[in-house]
């Protein structure tokens, strides 16, 4: 386990290659003449010192729990990649990061952890942290620039219109035609802001700056314009294609999640709002009858019906399902962080169940692991 550590130890320093971006804000605190202006207030952009995440401390996450009694993490996880395997799915091409969340936090155990995988709509959580970040720091206003509902619409129901929204916002930049050479430079310096904002707290190995399509507001189907342009020259300058669209670990998300648990996340305030959003009744009298919502064939599907669960699920038919959460027994005598990403097409079937199983097992054993804490 030392050379995990280490690893995990090394995978936490700060980012030093995008950092020395300077953010450009606009005077005006209102969105509205920014978007009508075009790409105007690049030229007039004030330089801020350059504004990051609030929490730069390593998560205090650990191998092997000091009870041999009790459920090892690391077997845990293990457990849950042989029951992939099982039923024939791939498991390369998964990651896996399990936080407990409860006695002397936090044990962690971990498959592939450190592995850049394409996020899909959980990267909107990291999305939800920067505008509430850029609020706190006064640089953006609440309730100005952005339509009233759009945080709800962008985490709790995942919508691309949203969520493409709250990204102009953060960034100061709007998807559109192809750019001269010029522009384009400013307006990918702008929009990589967000990755620097993250970059500057430790957050290593993520991408956050592509939009998640379709986005019907905008008549965009997939990428076009000027953000085509941005990831095709992400790409051909790195000579990997993984650099042209969105990445992420499930230890990064592991780690955002174990901060808004903790009341890190930008504020007490601002971490339990972000909660607000992420909640989802497990109950199939309420899930049942609701549009596109996030249980069925995602965690909460085998969860009972009274478990606290807070998430954030991405799905494509091309990078199989996605999800990060925080789940609860009712008496939050048991508490984890589950992430798992499982990017193979393989595990876009309509009518997988794997992810339900996944978390039903992981539940389980972690209530056997707080019932034989709680018997010490």
């Amino acid at each position: 386990m030392a050379s995990i550590e280490k690893t995990l130890t090394d995978f936490r320093k700060h980012c030093t290659g995008a950092v020395s971006r300077r953010l450009l804000i606009h005077e005006s605190s209102q969105w509205s003449p920014i978007v009508l202006s075009g790409l105007d207030f690049l030229e007039n952009a004030h330089t801020y010192d350059q504004l990051r995440y609030n929490v730069e401390e390593d998560p205090p996450f650990l191998f092997n729990s000091d009870d041999v009694n009790a459920p090892d993490l690391e077997q845990i996880v293990k457990s849950v990649v042989s029951l992939l395997e099982a039923q024939g799915y791939p498991t390369e091409s998964v990651s896996v990061s399990l936080v407990d969340l409860t006695g002397d936090c936090c044990d962690y155990g971990e498959y592939q952890s450190l592995e850049r995988r394409y996020p899909a709509s959980t990267v909107k959580l990291f999305w939800l942290v920067a505008l509430y970040g850029y609020y706190e720091a006064d640089i953006l206003q609440p309730d100005v620039g952005l339509p009233i509902g759009d945080e709800a619409l962008m985490t709790h129901y995942s919508n691309n219109g949203a969520s493409s929204r709250v990204l102009d916002l953060i960034t100061q930049t709007q998807s559109g035609d192809n750019l001269d050479e010029a522009n384009l430079l400013n307006w990918i310096e702008a929009r990589n802001t967000i990755n620097d904002y993250f970059a500057l707290a430790g957050y290593s190995d993520i991408n956050i700056a592509h939009k998640t399509f379709p986005i019907p507001d905008l008549n965009m189907t997939e990428r076009t314009g000027r953000d085509l342009q941005f990831a095709d020259r992400a790409q051909k300058e790195a000579g990997k294609a993984i650099e042209g669209r969105n990445y992420l670990t499930t230890f990064a998300l592991a780690r955002l999640l174990y901060e808004i648990e903790t009341g890190q996340a930008i504020s007490a305030e601002y971490s339990d709002r972000i909660k607000q959003h992420l909640h989802h009744s497990t109950d199939p009298a309420v899930w049942q009858y609701e549009d596109n919502n996030a249980i069925e064939g995602f965690f909460g599907e085998y969860l009972p019906p009274d478990v606290r669960l807070y998430t954030k699920l991405g799905f494509t038919f091309d990078d199989g399902r996605q999800e990060a959460a925080i789940i609860s027994s009712p008496d939050g005598k048991t508490k984890f962080i589950l992430v798992v990403f499982a990017n193979d097409s393989v595990y876009s079937d309509v009518n997988s169940k794997v992810f339900p199983e996944v978390a039903e097992y992981v539940y389980n054993q972690m209530q056997l692991r707080s019932s034989k804490f709680d018997n010490k």
